[in-house]
């Protein structure tokens, strides 16, 4: 085992030593720090973390500068070999002129051509050196983080990736993002491409504009320098905007660090089972908001208060409560077949519900929406999308999931909408506006159902329990396909193989963050006693039981959670009482309410690019949550209804309603994205982890706001809202004072 200190030093290019990452004297640092965390004040805390995070800042600072000022000396060199090659160009026609009319050879200066190709080469195989030195340098940064975060105590190193990635001035970008590097490659292929053409004599001046296009792609098919630096980039390259603060809503835990885990994550990688499972995410949550804007008046046509609507659309998330529980067990050995069981519960959910008004039975309306919440996998997809999608991949499919979701969200409604004017029989039982969505969506759990069984494939679970001889062959199998490459430029150790023929760096498909090895195949540690296979944090054994979970649940993490279920509660108070509402004081009809609030789902996702790509960068995000909530605050507000003193107005029920909606999904997408940065790391994976924490708070914040509405409509339509938003906004209220109270406890 090599420790990373004496990686770096081994692996330096000459000349650039000053300009590597200062490991040894940040860790010298962290040393300090951690004598002085135990007994630190709030304030030392901070402080701790500024002056640290300072320390970081000139630290990439240097190794930019010095990136930028080599772009700039090989960009130098490519202009250069720009002026020779237009040089030779110029003289092309002229020698071709003089061998038609002299009958001979071309003369010896034409091989300029081939020595110009070797110069663009060369320039390619310093691009790669200085990629290496961003690699190296990326590495030890990360490896610094996770040596803060475990050694201090302070959850720091997500934070500071997430306020530095993607900034306006972010020098951190410049270490991924490589637009420099790039346009050299770019530059580098297209004149090899032409180059080529020249030496053997095909180029044309009518050459097809498309297939001079497809030159440079023609190269990097067939240049193994051009295909070492791309492929040198992709690992770099990361998903930092958008994508990778949507994907948060999941907590997905951190990857682990083993070798065979996550070669078998990306072999078995399988497309069409991850889109089943985003469209098990679409039509779930299809499913539970199809019913809200008819809700009501089935409830009434079974001779029931309208506000029994609450119970109708909260029956699915208190089944969901103990569903989780049971599919996140089944998931350990399956995850086909509790996904057909689900489908089968969900089918027989929806036929029960439509079947309700033919029984004339409000039970079977209920129990029917009941067994829809026993169908709910979300904790089973959200597993397979966290063990099953490749690494480089995991950012984008849990962004899709969120986005998945929410756009069921806003489909529900619409399609209900829709739905409106149908009116026919089935063998005597009525579709109708209110009959049709349990229709409509246990025909779509049957196709569902069919698709998994016919399509789905379950993946290998060989590498879940991982076998010590299993893991050092898979180890030693990785290291002889991968490590005996040299780490230096311009060499090889096999004299049969030309250099170019072998990748320049050491070759992995997995990203340099998560998994590195040296030349020798041994696994690069930072620390003499961490073991060669670990986790992020090896000392990080998950939650086993709810005594170890109370410890783990620190303030900050009772904050957060506490907003999220405040958040959940509000925003379920405002869907699934708005038929009622909006019928009795606007007579909006099931149409228009459905329309109103698909328009209001469609606002989730650019209101998270809004916040993932500009709020999040500039300020706090500890200060958007408070902000959040006064703003939450004053809709709430808002929405009441202040008869006989002010007449209640369509304007005002739908600004107040676009302002509560908009500050819960602001909130929402804040407060975990902070929650991912603040939780123990033992929150990160186990049953007990920070995502299904969430999830069951989510769950239960609906159950209880539909339970309230259900209480309160037996004062009377006119009365329920009033009567649900004033303890709606007590909650608000208790929910910000508590987030002051904890706020210098989240950063």
């Amino acid at each position: 085992m090599v420790h990373f200190g004496q990686y770096i030093l081994a692996n330096q290019v000459p000349g650039w030593e000053e300009y590597y990452i200062g490991y040894k004297t940040l860790k010298k640092r962290i040393k300090q720090y951690a004598s002085r965390a135990a007994s630190a004040s709030d304030d030392e805390r901070d402080e701790i973390i500024r002056t640290f995070s300072r320390l970081l800042d000139s630290q990439i600072e240097k190794i930019v500068l010095f990136m930028i000022e080599k772009q700039g000396l090989l960009a130098g060199r490519l202009q250069k070999l720009r002026e020779r090659r237009h040089i030779i160009q110029e003289g092309e026609s002229h020698i071709d002129n003089d061998t038609e009319q002299v009958g001979s050879e071309p003369p010896e200066e034409f091989d300029t051509v081939q020595r110009l190709m070797s110069e663009y080469r060369q320039v390619g195989v310093e691009l790669l050196q200085l990629l290496h030195f961003v690699e190296l340098n990326a590495v030890g940064l990360n490896k610094i983080l996770k040596n803060f975060d475990k050694r201090v105590g302070f959850r720091l190193g997500a934070h500071y990736i997430a306020s530095r990635s993607n900034h306006p001035y972010s020098q951190l970008q410049q270490m991924f993002r490589h637009l420099g590097i790039k346009a050299m490659v770019a530059t580098i292929s297209r004149n090899l491409a032409e180059l080529q053409t020249m030496s053997l004599n095909t180029y044309s001046s009518t050459i097809s504009l498309y297939h001079e296009a497809e030159l440079p792609r023609a190269v990097v098919e067939q240049e193994p320098i051009i295909q070492a630096i791309e492929t040198a980039t992709d690992r770099l390259t990361q998903q930092l905007s958008f994508a990778a603060y949507v994907a948060n809503e999941l907590l997905l835990p951190p990857p682990k660090d083993e070798i065979h885990e996550l070669l078998m994550k990306h072999e078995d990688s399988h497309f069409i089972s991850i889109q089943l499972n985003l469209m098990n995410a679409f039509l779930y949550m299809v499913n539970y908001y199809i019913v809200v804007p008819t809700s009501n008046e089935y409830a009434k046509m079974l001779d029931a208060p309208g506000s029994l609507c609450g119970v109708i659309i909260g029956s699915m998330p208190l089944a969901a409560l103990v569903s989780a529980f049971v599919y996140s067990w089944w998931s350990n050995f399956s995850y086909k077949s509790p996904i057909l069981y689900s489908s089968l519960i969900l089918m027989a959910g929806n036929l029960m519900y439509a079947l309700a008004l033919y029984f004339n039975s409000i039970w079977f309306l209920v129990l029917g929406r009941f067994l829809c919440g026993l169908g709910n996998v979300r904790a089973i997809s959200r597993r397979y999308i966290a063990d099953h999608v490749p690494v480089k991949e995991l950012t984008r499919a849990s962004a899709a999931f969120v986005t998945a979701s929410a756009l069921g969200m806003a489909a529900g409604p619409a399609l209900a909408g829709l739905l409106n004017n149908i009116k026919f029989k089935i063998f005597g039982a009525p579709v109708n506006s209110v009959t049709a969505p349990g229709w409509v969506m246990g025909a779509a759990w049957g196709l569902y159902f069919l698709l998994v069984l016919l399509f789905f494939k379950e993946p290998n679970r060989d590498h879940v329990i991982p076998d010590s001889k299993h893991s050092s062959r898979q180890s030693s199998r990785h290291s002889s396909r991968h490590g005996s490459k040299s780490m230096n430029l311009g060499t090889t150790t096999d004299d049969s193989a030309p250099t170019l023929s072998s990748p320049l760096l050491y070759e992995t498909s997995l990203h340099p963050l998560h998994l590195e090895q040296n030349k020798d195949g041994d696994i690069i540690s930072d620390d003499g006693d961490d073991s060669v296979l670990s986790s992020e944090y090896s000392d990080a054994k998950a939650v086993q039981n709810l005594t170890e979970l109370m410890k783990e649940l620190t303030l900050p993490v009772r904050v957060l959670l506490t907003i999220y279920f405040m958040m959940k509660f509000t925003s379920e108070i405002l869907i699934s009482e708005s038929g009622i509402l909006t019928s009795f004081y606007f007579n909006w009809s099931t149409f228009q309410v459905g329309i109103f609030l698909a328009l209001l789902g469609l606002t989730v996702v650019p209101i998270s690019a809004l916040v993932g790509n500009y709020i999040s960068n500039i300020y706090e995000d500890r200060l958007v949550i408070l902000v959040s909530q006064v703003c939450l605050a004053v809709g709430v507000a808002a929405i009441a209804c202040f008869c006989p003193w002010l007449p209640y107005t369509k304007y005002q029920y739908v600004g107040a309603a676009i302002l509560i909606f908009v500050s819960s999904s602001v909130l929402e997408g804040v407060n975990v994205s902070l929650l991912s940065k603040v939780m123990s790391p033992r929150l990160s994976h186990g049953v007990f982890n920070c995502g299904f924490l969430s999830t069951e708070t989510g769950t239960l914040a609906r159950t209880m706001a539909d339970v309230l509405i259900t209480i309160t409509g037996w004062a009377g339509e006119q009365n329920l809202l009033n009567f649900s938003i004033i303890p709606t906004f007590l909650l608000v209220i208790v929910a910000a004072v508590y987030t002051w109270i904890g706020y210098f406890s989240l950063y």
